[in-house]
């Protein structure tokens, strides 16, 4: 039984790091990094993606040890293999080698009926806007909380036939920026996109932090951290720590310290696999210093 489910892809990410070292095999996809920010609060978290043909037996293993087994979902589709290129200053390009997102999403009939006995809240990771439409129905009468991350694929489509059925929308500034048609700032971009339908929206500034915006409360928080060893999947397990904070409390700002937390637990070293073991003290020990970092600047 998971209170918790995250839904997406899983993926395979051969990495080159800036000093030309290749890490290959590496774990990865949005599903996985939103359920590790969840896992830094909860126990009771899973996930649900396609475990595609060809996925390392190892990785698989790896997860099963770390007990998310029961949402890895055989599929005939080829397993997504990245190719990753990380930039000197953060970013990186990336090519598929095989598989595709629409190839490692799963579909509402595939999701196992055990995933959502007494299932509270789901996050929906980037996925394609079709099969995103698809899940939002599946979760919306299941759980008390629905978020959304958006593709960035996908936002040159109507999103206001699905936010108005969404808790949470959680867009990168990118992101927020191609469904705007431009930047005009990020009070007025939240403000433009909340009235789109979704009752909360949080936009994932990158170093510049986060603002998110529900009702007539706007709450505005840094980034943990200042010079992260890898941002990639840092804005799924801001979303999975924030699913969790809005459940547990129902409180905007602390939702996005527990968002912003668990990002900084992915930065601090590559890959996934280094934050599967939950280390609750260090995430106190994170979440003491970011109160420290950002006393009384939240709202505004």
């Amino acid at each position: 039984m998971a209170r918790y489910l995250t839904v997406g892809n899983l993926l395979v990410e051969d990495v080159i790091r800036p000093d030309g070292e290749r890490v290959l095999d590496r774990l990865g996809g949005d599903a996985l990094y939103a359920a590790i920010g969840a896992r830094a609060f909860a126990d009771d978290v899973q996930m649900a993606v396609r475990l595609g043909r060809g996925f390392p037996p190892e990785l698989v293993r790896t997860l099963e040890n770390a007990g998310l087994g029961p949402g890895l979902i055989p599929s005939k589709h080829d397993a997504v293999r990245l190719w990753i290129e990380l930039g000197v200053e953060g970013g990186g390009r990336f090519t598929f080698q095989s598989g595709t997102y629409v190839d490692a999403t799963p579909t509402p009939d595939e999701l196992p009926a055990g995933l959502a006995a007494g299932i509270d809240a789901v996050h929906i990771a980037p996925v394609p806007f079709e099969q995103m439409e698809a899940l939002i129905a599946w979760a919306r009468p299941r759980a008390r909380l629905v978020t959304v991350d958006p593709h960035y694929e996908h936002m040159d489509v109507d999103w206001s036939r699905v936010l108005h059925h969404v808790d949470a929308f959680l867009p990168s500034r990118d992101e927020a920026t191609a469904l705007l048609g431009g930047w005009p700032g990020p009070e007025v971009a939240a403000r433009r996109i909340a009235s789109l339908g979704p009752r909360t929206v949080v936009i994932k500034l990158g170093d510049d932090g986060s603002i998110g915006l529900r009702g007539d409360e706007l709450v505005r928080l840094p980034a943990a951290d200042a010079a992260p060893v890898d941002a990639t999947g840092c804005g799924d397990a801001f979303c999975g720590g924030f699913l969790v904070g809005l459940a547990q409390t129902d409180d905007l700002r602390t939702a996005m310290t527990y968002g912003t937390v668990s990002a900084g637990i992915v930065a601090r070293d590559h890959g996934a696999a280094h934050a599967l073991v939950v280390d609750r003290e260090g995430v106190r020990r994170r979440l003491t210093a970011f109160g420290r970092l950002a006393p009384g600047s939240a709202t505004t």
